[in-house]
């Protein structure tokens, strides 16, 4: 593979098509086609100095057009953290196939005082200059096992954002198993998006996760309080093939949601095979698109994170995270919440005491909150690492290092197929328009 070292260091990237290249460059957000020759004028140019009026215009134009602003920039202290995720139990209804929390099941419920005490720290003008954060209410269990504590914590985030005069995003994630009618009028009147995670096919609902029937109705009982519902399935080898199909049928059941989003497994039992890895993800890239194409049609926007990060300027990968777990610690993810699970112990970065004093170690924070863009040295002339940010660390605390690199491949190569889609399309646009 011909490698463009010196255009590597410029930020510009020369993607190999089947006739010539796709230059990209994330920085500046543009891309262009062109042929091998002016590639290598180019990468000439840049090698030698050489007296190159045309490239030395357009690298100059390239650079000139540069963003300053990052979607997730580095992090370096807590005060620049912008996502709280609180955990209100440890207990679950449901027993998930592939559940990444099984470990951590325990008969566990944050207490009011510590939430309250985590919300009233994070959501403070002396800790942080940011502007716009974020409230995620997620399973470690089932959050709405805790309807009243629930309730409460939205309503105190969003009071406490108004009185502090931040700009606050709440999304709450649920298995879709349990209404509450309080809980439903709190959503709207905060203006909090449901996450629902839901298999959609019935039969993959009832082998992954079970309940399908229940979950139907709870969810249409929330859609029609007026609930804002984003529908969340996992993609593992039993329904990769059928995202085309879980589009259509997400609108035949819920004809008012209009967000889908598709979330890959994270299981290394599932991907211990080399071969079962790579296949799997090259057959998601394939259906993912016919799937998107649908949802288009159909006014949904299916999407898959990374999907949005192509999107994005990135760092980060999710910009790290206050996560605080029912016993009360603080993780740098939500992924490990409990001190049953293996390697939790690592990723505790904090604690609230009893009276509700909130304690964060600097030393293990700018530890973890370093896996960026600058972490691995694999990462310093790949394009992809400012949409993807070095990837994810509760990723890289269970797979493999080969599993870890089919992700990255695959990361690549689903990136530069959605930009060879918009190149396509514009060249489309511009023919059509002569």
């Amino acid at each position: 593979m011909v490698q463009f070292h010196h255009l590597y260091e410029q930020e510009i990237y020369p993607l190999p098509l089947e006739d010539g290249f796709l230059v990209y460059a994330p920085l500046s957000g543009l891309m262009m086609p062109m042929a091998s020759d002016e590639v290598k004028r180019l990468e000439n140019h840049l090698a030698t100095s050489s007296e190159d009026r045309e490239a030395e215009e357009l690298i100059a134009y390239i650079n000139h057009e540069r963003k300053g602003r990052r979607t997730i920039p580095a992090k370096h202290s807590p005060s620049e953290i912008h996502k709280l995720t609180i955990l209100p139990t440890h207990r679950c209804n449901f027993r998930c196939s592939y559940c990444y929390s099984s470990e951590g099941r325990q008969n566990k419920t944050l207490t009011r005082e510590k939430a309250i005490a985590m919300i009233d720290y994070f959501i403070d003008k002396h800790r942080t200059s940011l502007t716009d954060l974020w409230l995620a209410i997620l399973g470690g269990g089932e959050p709405f096992l805790s309807p009243g504590l629930t309730a409460e914590i939205i309503v105190h985030a969003r009071r406490r954002a108004k009185e502090q005069g931040f700009n606050l995003g709440i999304g709450l994630t649920t298995n879709g198993s349990l209404y509450d009618e309080n809980l439903a009028r709190v959503m709207v009147e905060n203006a909090v998006s449901l996450g629902v995670s839901f298999e959609v096919l019935e039969e993959i609902q009832n082998q992954q996760r079970q309940h399908y029937g229940k979950v139907v109705e709870t969810v249409a009982k929330y859609m029609d309080a007026g609930v804002d519902i984003t529908i969340k399935s996992i993609i593992t080898p039993a329904n990769v093939f059928r995202l085309n199909e879980m589009v259509m049928e997400m609108h035949r059941l819920f004809p008012l949601v209009k967000k889908y989003k598709l979330q890959i497994v994270e299981d290394p039992d599932i991907f211990s095979e080399r071969k079962t890895m790579e296949m799997f993800y090259a057959d998601f890239t394939h259906y993912f698109f016919q799937a998107e194409a649908t949802g288009r049609d159909l006014g949904i926007d299916v999407y898959v994170l990374a999907s949005k990060y192509a999107d994005m300027l990135i760092e980060h990968y999710c910009g790290g995270e206050m996560c605080l777990t029912p016993e009360g610690t603080i993780t740098i993810c939500h992924r490990k919440s409990s001190s049953k699970e293996p390697g939790y112990e690592d990723f505790v970065y904090g604690k609230v005491d009893e009276d509700g004093t909130v304690h964060l170690d600097a030393a293990r924070f700018s530890r973890l909150i370093a896996h960026d863009i600058n972490a691995r040295e694999a990462c310093a002339q790949c394009f992809v690492k400012w949409h993807c940010g070095g990837g994810c660390l509760a990723q890289a605390s269970i797979y493999n290092r080969e599993q870890l690199d089919i992700i990255c491949d695959w990361t690549r190569s689903f990136t530069k197929e959605i930009l060879t889609r918009r190149l396509q399309h514009a060249l489309r646009e511009d023919t059509g328009n002569l």
